[in-house]
């Protein structure tokens, strides 16, 4: 990719230094996230970032993705592991989501679909955030060639977060124990950011307790790399969803 920063290049052959393989891009205009790395494996010559269209440069995402692949290469090779969800996941949802309220007809029928949904939202945000953090104020404080991409980055992750509190089908709704992870970030990125402003719908929904316990929890576990599976077990444990998910031996 041509035009990138000196500091993502440095980054890139990082990436490629400790790993034997380099990134190759790919323009994604039907990707949900604003970007995703796909690590290489089985033989594949490249790690694949996928990227959604945008007018911005690519270098903060570049480099928020790949300090997910960089924290894991830091450790060991017996201590690398992938995040698993498990398929059941759904199934645990639907209590948390049917709670507290009658559900008519079309509701039951939407309820196993929703609340699979839910449950791959809730666990995506448990192997993203706690460690994207971590991710974020290591570009914060290392690249600070990136902090105003990094900056708008952020907000605009935060308008589509904030959206979910709104969200529903019918009567179903996200519950509440489960915006712990967004409201976490929301706090997270006040404070790296000086906005001030992101947690204010969160205190407003009433879910922010629940992410001052995840973020008070992130700043007690170490931040070093070998604690980051420590560290997404305490956030699950927290939000109820231990056992949800399984550490596999990391296989290239």
């Amino acid at each position: 990719m041509k035009n990138l920063r000196a500091v993502t290049k440095g980054i890139l052959n990082r990436v490629e230094e400790l790993s034997g393989k380099s990134i190759q891009f790919v323009r994604d205009e039907n990707l949900p996230l604003l970007a995703t790395l796909q690590i290489a494996r089985n033989g594949a010559e490249f790690h694949v970032l996928r990227y959604q269209p945008s007018n911005d440069p690519l270098d903060y995402l570049i480099a928020y993705q790949a300090g997910f692949l960089l924290r894991m290469l830091e450790n060991p090779p017996t201590h690398r592991f992938d995040f698993a969800p498990s398929p059941e996941a759904g199934k645990w949802v639907e209590p948390l989501v049917a709670a507290g309220q009658p559900l008519d007809a079309p509701d039951r029928q939407m309820l196993p679909e929703f609340s699979k949904i839910v449950a791959q939202w809730a666990l995506m945000n448990l192997r993203s955030f706690p460690v994207g953090m971590r991710i974020d104020q290591w570009i914060a404080s290392e690249c600070q060639e990136l902090l105003e991409l990094q900056a708008s980055s952020i907000s605009l992750q935060q308008q589509q977060n904030v959206d979910l509190l709104a969200f529903r089908k019918g009567k179903l709704t996200i519950p509440t124990t489960l915006m712990g992870s967004i409201a976490a970030y929301a706090l997270f990125a006040d404070r790296l950011t000086g906005q001030g402003t992101y947690a204010i719908p969160y205190g407003a929904a009433g879910v922010l307790s629940y992410g001052e316990q995840l973020l008070k929890l992130w700043e007690t576990v170490p931040s070093g790399a070998q604690h980051d599976c420590e560290l997404v077990d305490q956030w699950a444990e927290a939000q109820g969803l231990s056992g949800w998910y399984t550490w596999i031996p990391y296989r290239p």
